[in-house]
This record gives C-alpha cells, structure tokens and sequence, in this order.
C-alpha cells in the first residue's frame, strides 16, 4: 500500500468516526451533532479533495453545505437546555421523496465529477456504482433528520449496511467495516428515541372564506353580548 493510499484511508476513517459520533449525537438532538458532520466532510472529502484532486471539491462543498443546513434547520426547533432542541417529527411527504432522489442522483453524478464529463464512469465496476450511491444515500439522510423525519434514520441505517457490504468485497478494512456498522448502530438507536417525539403543528394559513366566517361569527358573539348586557 502506497502512503497516499494509506493517508487517504485513514482520512476516511476519521471522516466516518466523526458520522458515527454525529448519528448518536443527533438521536439526541444535540445540536453538536452537526458540528461533528462537519468535521466528517473537512475529514474525508475536503481534505482528500485539497490534497489529491481539487475537482472533488465540487463533491465536497454539497456535502459541506448539507451539514451546515442541517445546523441552521435544527436552530428552528426550540432549544431545550444548552445544546439539546425540542425537535418534532414531520411527515415523509412524496415532495420530499423525489427532492431525496434527485439529490441522491445530484450528489453521484458530482463523485464522479471529471470522470462524468469524459465518460469514463461507465468503465466503473459495479461495486463502486454501489458504493457511490450508498454514500450519496448516507449523507442525504440528514437531510430528512434535520427536518424532523424519523425515516431518514432508516435511510441512514440502509446507507451504513450497503456500505458495510460493500467495504468487504473490495477491500476487507476491519475498521471501516466497523466504523459502518456503528453507523448502523446510531441510525437504528435514533430511530428509535425518535418514536416519542410529539408531531410538527400545522403551519396552513386560513383561508379567506375561514377568515371571513371567524369575523362573522366574532360580530354575531359580540352582538349576543350586548343585548345580553341590555
């Protein structure tokens, strides 16, 4: 193994502890969860991209921006002593299910980056389609997370347990093997804790006619009320 091989392995290694320690921190809506998302991406696709392959940036920045979108969606929900939030869970809506696949999609295509543009990602092995769209998978997940949506726990867990496959076909790495599985592991335990988590209330402005018949009704109420008076 060549020591650029050997850097980048141990890049993504500290990329995925630091997703692990994320998934847990989020179980318990810990804002400081999406900090450590954070450091996931400078770990593993920043750093790789600034020393092996400037044009990986253009995977790196996405996956930066998720995780920064993360933190400022959680900030919506009230905070609950220093770090935790009162999340609540929304629905898994078919709007956010085809967001969810065209980002999926967005975020494979910019893995490839160069290689997409010269058609050389066709000479690609199946594994590492898989691979590619595990990973996509994994990190789109916090994005229904930090919506609220228990699902995306389930659509962690997946990520985790294709990535764990496939990690073994290709190259066995006790330690990635590992650090996928507890991913796993967090995904499951949030989805989990998330199960008592009190619904989001309805955000639907009243419509006109609803509007008017609540001002007719008000004036009906106040008229009753003065010829009570009289």
């Amino acid at each position: 193994m060549s020591t650029d091989s050997g850097v980048q392995i141990v890049l993504y290694a500290v990329s995925a502890l630091f997703v692990v320690i994320s998934a847990f921190l989020l179980a318990h809506r810990n804002d400081l969860g999406w900090w450590a998302l954070i450091m996931a991406v400078f770990a593993g696709p920043i750093i790789n991209a600034m020393k092996y392959d400037l044009f990986a940036l253009f995977y790196g920045i996405p996956l930066l921006l998720l995780a920064i979108f993360g933190l400022w969606r959680f900030s919506r929900f009230e905070l609950k002593g220093k770090f935790i939030r009162k999340v609540t869970k929304s629905p898994l809506t078919i709007t956010a299910v085809v967001g969810l696949i065209a980002g999926v999609i967005l975020l494979v295509a910019l893995r490839f980056n160069v290689f997409l543009i010269s058609g050389t990602y066709l000479s690609a092995t199946k594994e590492i389609w898989v691979m590619y769209f595990a990973e996509a998978v994994l990190f789109a997940s916090f994005v229904l997370i930090a919506r609220g949506v228990r699902a995306g726990w389930l659509l962690l867990a997946v990520g985790a347990i294709v990535n764990v496959v496939v990690y073994f076909i290709l190259n066995p790495v006790l330690g990635m093997l590992g650090l996928q599985v507890f991913t796993a592991i967090a995904a499951l335990y949030g989805f989990f804790l998330w199960r008592g988590l009190p619904a989001a209330a309805s955000e639907t402005e009243p419509t006109e006619e609803e509007l008017a018949l609540q001002a007719a009704a008000k004036a009906a109420l106040d008229k009753l009320n003065e010829k009570n008076k009289k």
